[in-house]
């Protein structure tokens, strides 16, 4: 292997292989594959019908047991660094805000799935928008529709919209249990007021937006991956071993509007801070609770097997329960072999907001019906509520109620059904715009065919898209599993547990196998590894009858690979680009 991106560097193996032949020799095709030979008096280079030689040829002559390529670590650098690290020192802007080794799952799944990590980043994406819009009409409400008396809800509404746009990466409850939603939505008092404004301020100090270190990191990897572009297009277009390095950084294209993507729509740079905004201080006093301890024994029991706030990490409640001291009497987390059945939504962290989309929905339309209903009633100069029972009437909530946080299937909003299908689209856009693009460059760069790369590639992206959909189902039977559990927490997990705790396993392994597959074939690329006689000659697709381009140089292969090269970076870009646009600018 040579030093540069030109004919020279990418064909040594062709190099190498193609002086092994002579006129007398079998094997020789042309560049349909068809035998040949060369005119009397003449050699293979004067002969420009030859193009190639078969499988068997191939094998013969230049297998590795008679071609063994030495791949200095100089050389191998090259490609290395010019198509693959790039990448790599990108992963660190992807979304991890988890903790410990999950951070590590965080980024494997990213990789192993672009499809996840796009479904997520949609669902955040929609989201934010649908509570902008509705956040902002009720704000209107009250701003032209009520008394300035009832104004203060103005500065909760706001600070609502913003929490519920922020808390998405972690779980979230609605707690009327005592009446505590009730009144931090309406009651006006000090304490309350201080909350929201604090809530707010809290995750706006520790949200993670936009930051030059990071424009300078993205532009720098688009640059480099246009530039390696332009140059390979320059020195060593149709060199087929340079366009096939070219396939294999175009599959890492994905990569742009993902990192985009979180920092636009915002997240939290840590673990833990969306509780410790919400629950950990403590701004409200405690009030002495009167029930007695049947009555609290009663509450738990009715209550949702999970819940365990405040202390639990995975969970975080709009307001800590009063009763928080009978935690031994929670009911332990459904399992299924010892495994927890409840999936990814309780789980911290960006990647894992495809998990929460159900669930947060019911937390967002609890706020927002309760805002709502009690605007309506102030509409009409409804007196300021002072007391418990007034707050929750003014929010058409009981005074102590258990509100469900897995909604049965007949109450999901339209909206949350729209949410999943326009992300789901635009996940295989993304992930098959990308891979597809690295699939057509290395399918069509001579010889045509499915071979070792865009195998590689094919196999990604069925894998990629294989885990996000079980990861995707799991949620969905986890769903319907802890909809039962809510109402008879009693019940057994069953075939639900099973089905919801295996899909999840088999969807995790698949994504971090696929992910280590990404890197892996990416560095086998760059060093060579592909230069065999099955490889180079597509045999997986064509077996013993498939050829490979050994006498022609970048000159020759130039018509055959111009369009091919330079219609699947244009395609790889107007992907990421279409999509940023979704992010930058989506709404529901």
């Amino acid at each position: 292997m040579g030093g540069s991106l030109s004919a020279t560097y990418a064909s040594s193996w062709q190099l190498e292989c193609a002086a092994r032949f002579n006129c007398t020799s079998d094997g020789l095709v042309t560049i349909l594959g068809q035998a040949t030979s060369c005119p009397a008096n003449s050699t293979i280079q004067s002969t420009p019908e030859i193009w190639g030689i078969t499988y068997e040829a191939c094998q013969a002559n230049c297998g590795m047991d008679m071609l063994i390529q030495k791949v200095e670590f100089s050389t191998a650098a090259i490609p290395l660094t010019t198509w693959l690290l790039p990448w790599i020192a990108l992963m660190a802007q992807l979304p991890f805000e988890a903790d410990g080794w999950m951070d590590l799952l965080s980024a494997c799944l990213c990789i192993g799935s672009p499809a996840l990590a796009t479904y997520s980043l949609a669902l955040t994406t929609f989201n934010r928008g649908y509570i902008a819009t509705k956040f902002h009409r009720l704000k209107e409400m009250v701003e032209k529709d009520t008394q300035r008396r009832y104004h203060y809800m103005v500065e909760r509404i706001n600070a609502a919209a913003f929490i519920l746009q922020e808390c998405q990466q972690c779980p979230m409850r609605a707690n009327q249990r005592t009446g505590e939603l009730a009144e931090l939505l309406v009651l006006n008092d000090p304490d309350r007021q201080n909350f929201w404004k604090i809530a707010a301020k809290d995750l706006k100090n520790t949200r993670r937006g936009f930051t030059y270190s990071f424009l300078a990191q993205v532009i720098l990897a688009f640059l480099t991956y246009l530039i390696s572009f332009i140059a390979a297009v320059h020195d060593s277009l149709g060199s087929p071993d340079v366009g096939l390095q070219f396939a294999s950084s175009t599959v890492w294209s994905w990569m742009f509007p993902i990192v985009f993507g979180y920092i636009r729509v915002g997240s939290q740079y840590k673990a833990g801070a969306i509780k410790e905004a919400l629950v950990d201080n403590v701004i409200i006093p405690q009030r002495d609770d009167s029930r007695n301890e049947a009555e609290v024994e009663v509450v738990y029991q009715k209550g949702l097997p999970d819940d365990r706030e405040p202390n639990a990490q995975e969970t975080s409640t709009l307001l800590p329960p009063a009763d928080a001291v009978h935690l031994d009497r929670v009911r332990p987390p459904p399992t299924w072999w010892s495994i927890d059945v409840r999936g990814d939504e309780r789980r911290e962290g960006p990647i894992f907001n495809y998990a929460r989309i159900l669930t947060w929905f019911a937390f967002a339309d609890y706020l927002g019906r309760g805002f709502d209903t009690s605007i309506e009633q102030f509409r009409g100069q409804a007196n300021i509520p002072v007391t418990t029972p007034e707050a929750a009437e003014r929010c058409g909530f009981q005074q102590r109620e258990d509100l469900v946080a897995f909604m049965p299937w007949s109450d999901i909003p339209p909206a949350a059904i729209h949410h999943i299908c326009y992300a789901a689209l635009l996940s295989l856009f993304v992930q098959w715009g990308t891979t597809g693009a690295a699939i057509f460059v290395a399918y069509y760069t001579p010889f045509v065919g499915i071979g070792c790369r865009s195998g590689s590639y094919l196999i990604y992206g069925i894998a990629a898209t294989t885990s996000w959909l079980l990861l995707v189902f799991s949620n969905f039977i986890s769903h319907a599993l802890m909809q039962r559990l809510e109402q008879k927490p009693e019940r057994n997990v069953g075939i639900l547990g099973a089905v919801a705790v295996i899909t999840r396993l088999l969807g995790k392994a698949l994504a971090i196998a696929n992910a280590g597959w990404l890197i892996a074939s990416s560095v086998l690329e760059d060093i060579g590894t592909f230069q065999t006689c099955w490889c180079q000659t597509d045999a997986f697709q064509y077996h013993t009858s498939g050829w490979t381009p050994v006498f022609k140089g970048a000159a020759d292969l130039r018509n055959v690979a111009s369009d091919v090269w330079i219609g699947g970076f244009m395609w790889s870009i107007v992907v990421c680009f279409v999509t940023i646009v979704i992010f930058a600018y989506g709404r529901h």
